[in-house]
């Protein structure tokens, strides 16, 4: 099983940063189309899977959020989302920076997992919310 750690901040009940380490596996033994990602906080394990890296981090973000744990990497960035391309190919671990008005270009792609701090880190809802009015503002 291959599997590689990235480190993280954590933003702990809106005053507290800490730092983790997120274990992400490309394949799980008994399900092959699968990712996971896991990480350790206050002797607590919590783990997460899905189809790619980015619905694997939404769900782990879903299970964070209920014990007011902000994820500070791009892809818990109120501007960042992969196109659906992005998630049909490799792991979905590449997502877009997006800017109202502006169509994403290739210079615009992160990792999720990596961490620009110039970003506004959100809530699921939030980032949602942006990316559904950037499609609309590049849409018309």
């Amino acid at each position: 099983m291959e599997s590689e750690r990235v480190t993280v901040k954590l933003l702990v009940n809106e005053d507290d940063i800490v730092s983790t380490q997120l274990e992400l596996s490309e394949e799980i033994p008994e399900e092959q189309d699968l990712v996971s990602i896991a990480l350790k906080i206050n002797g607590h394990n919590i783990s997460s899977k899905g189809e790619n890296f980015f619905d694997a981090l939404l769900n782990l973000r879903k299970e964070l959020e209920k014990r007011s744990i902000q994820i500070l990497c791009n892809g818990a960035a109120e501007n960042i989302y992969p196109s659906p391309m992005q998630l049909s190919m490799g792991t979905g671990r590449a997502a877009y920076k997006q800017n109202l008005g502006q169509q994403a270009r290739m210079s615009d792609v992160v990792d999720i997992f990596e961490c620009d701090g110039s970003l506004n880190f959100a809530g699921i809802e939030a980032q949602l919310k942006y990316h559904n009015e950037w499609l609309k503002s590049i849409t018309g």
